[in-house]
């Protein structure tokens, strides 16, 4: 009778402790996603030869700091060049270039679920449409015919398919269930972009812009904007401009010519405000301007920009065989808020 009693005993226990676990989020406050939520990643090159990128994250807070998370987490390096970082709902895709990989790791936790390693050459960039990514391949950087967009398929994280396309495609961006790749042109100047149908995989149609495009963003308007950078390298300078496509008919609207001399690495979109940074100093325009602003917002050295929630990240490379750091402004007086020690040629910033 007695072992009886104990049997019920532990079962109501059980019950109630199992009804106290259930309730826990009565109040309807999410359980964390992992260590690395409510903060930043920074996403550093690292060394060209022979080294490895890695992902910073700080919290938005400022009170956490941690240097090579992914490799912490899984006791494995990233590959040479840490290019870019795309996220597919918790799912960051980690884009080595030199490293011709794509690391898959959840974007809270940092814990790998897998890796591509096969049908990328020279990736750079990847975007996400109609249950598939979209990566840009350079190929070999001097042979104009062996670029491509490779496909991922999301299921497996395998590439299915391949799209050839002009040389030298860079940024890629999303608009529904159409893709659009700028031609930076490799190690030569290209001035297309190319429009791609993610129903068919092909490239439906190619827009003539300005000087070596790179950067796009989709305005308010739902208009694709691009940034060509030009050169100031090529003999005579290659001028540089921002063009307006029409994304309805895939056409260009208006271009506005920018200054000899200016040529904007960096091009981010936040709160119907375009942001425009050189080397050393950060211009902010409205969406709706017609000109380019003269005088900068920030003066400082400049290697990647994003801007989100208020406030201006910048990176800086330093010297690119030192750890670069990371400052923060605010968006509105761009007085600077902090500034942390980073990795190794920090980039992008992404935000959790």
């Amino acid at each position: 009778m007695m072992n009886i009693k104990k049997a019920i005993l532990l079962t109501v226990l059980s019950g109630v402790l199992l009804s106290s676990c259930n309730n826990n989020n009565d109040d309807g406050e999410d359980l964390p996603k992992g260590d690395y939520e409510n903060g930043i990643l920074i996403a550093n090159e690292g060394a060209f030869s022979g080294g490895t990128g890695t992902v910073s994250f700080i919290s938005d807070d400022y009170l956490t700091e941690e240097s090579g998370i992914y490799s912490a987490v899984n006791g494995e390096n990233i590959g040479t060049i840490l290019q870019s970082i795309g996220f597919n709902g918790d799912d960051a895709y980690l884009v080595a270039n030199v490293g011709n990989k794509i690391s898959i790791a959840d974007r809270y936790t940092m814990e790998k679920i897998t890796e591509i390693s096969q049908g990328l050459s020279n990736p750079r960039y990847i975007a996400f449409a109609n249950g598939k990514g979209y990566v840009t391949n350079w190929g070999e950087g001097g042979d104009a015919t062996d670029d491509y967009i490779a496909v991922v398929d999301l299921a497996s994280n395998t590439i299915s398919t391949t799209i050839s396309v002009a040389e030298g495609p860079e940024q890629v961006i999303a608009d529904g269930n159409t893709i659009y790749v700028s031609h930076k042109g490799g190690w030569g100047s290209g001035n297309t972009i190319s429009v791609i149908d993610t129903t068919s995989d092909t490239v439906t149609s190619t827009i003539t812009v300005g000087n070596v495009p790179d950067e796009m963003i989709i305005d308010n308007s739902g208009n694709l904007v691009v940034s060509c950078e030009g050169s100031a390298w090529s003999t005579p300078e290659l001028l540089g401009s921002l063009v307006t496509i029409n994304t309805s008919t895939n056409t260009v609207s208006s271009t506005i010519d920018f200054a000899s001399g200016f040529h904007p690495g960096n091009f981010v979109f936040s709160n119907s405000n375009i942001y425009l940074s050189t080397s050393s100093d950060v211009y902010q325009m409205s969406e709706s301007a017609s000109v380019i602003p003269t005088s900068s917002i920030i003066s400082t050295t400049v290697y990647g920009i994003s801007v989100n929630d208020g406030k201006i990240y910048i990176t800086d490379a330093k010297d690119y065989v030192s750890n670069g750091t990371l400052k923060i402004f605010d968006a509105s007086s761009f007085v600077e808020l902090n500034e942390f020690t980073v990795g190794l040629v920090p980039g992008k910033v992404y935000f959790n």
